[in-house]
């Protein structure tokens, strides 16, 4: 057993929804546009997430990584989730893991906010996290830092750094991992740039993750025709 902190995702009740699930419009919206923008992505970055999605055929759950675990993971973990839904991906779930407990860093929700998710904090909760919704009436996950106990089966997860200047959290140099870095935007806060570099952030991410979802979906449905 590894002390690991875990951003848990409280999906079991969105496995039963069709592939027909409905987002609210805003960010139906968004995610439409968005994947138009796949064109953007560079080569070297399509290589590295269509190795992540050959490994999702087989595994169920993607785990995101750094040191910490209340920036670039959490904005991974929602769009990645969303990705899988937006694609009908109902059985892969994607959480986000770190070494240290901190509150989610507020741009975060906010910029969440704005690309079309409804969100409630949980203020009650050491550290502060946020139930995040991609309808009303839909929660698509609970996203707090936190301490725990607890293994990962590397034959069902998929674990991919996000660390840059071969940073890794304790579970990226624990475990087999795919490197995916995205620079860290807390160089910006507090500074009039900050909220740019956050949209800017979270458009790339959102990219990137419908990319991998559809990659997913290509990849699986090449495999069912040839088992035909």
């Amino acid at each position: 057993m590894k002390k690991i902190l875990f951003a848990f995702i409280l999906l079991a009740s969105l496995s039963g929804y069709s592939q027909d699930i409905r987002f609210n419009d805003e960010l139906d919206k968004f995610c439409r546009q968005t994947k138009k923008d796949f064109s953007s992505i560079s080569l070297e970055r399509k290589a590295m997430l269509s190795s992540i999605a050959e490994q999702l055929t087989v595994k169920k759950y993607i785990g995101f990584t750094c040191y910490t675990n209340s920036r670039r993971t959490m904005l991974l973990q929602t769009w990645a989730q969303t990705a899988f839904l937006f694609y009908g991906l109902n059985q892969k779930f994607a959480f986000s893991i770190g070494d240290v407990a901190s509150d989610v860093y507020p741009e975060v929700v906010n910029v969440l906010q704005l690309s079309g998710f409804y969100y409630t904090a949980m203020e009650e909760t050491k550290p502060t996290g946020y139930v995040i919704y991609v309808g009303k009436d839909i929660p698509l996950e609970y996203m707090q830092s936190k301490t725990d106990f607890g293994t990962i089966d590397k034959e069902t997860t998929v674990v991919v750094n996000v660390c840059t200047s071969g940073e890794k959290s304790n579970i990226a140099a624990s475990f087999p991992n795919i490197e995916l870095g995205y620079q860290s935007p807390t160089v910006f806060e507090k500074t009039p740039l900050e909220k740019q570099k956050y949209e800017e952030l979270n458009r790339q991410i959102a990219t990137e993750m419908l990319y991998l979802a559809k990659k997913t979906k290509d990849l699986l449905k090449a495999q069912e025709a040839v088992e035909e």
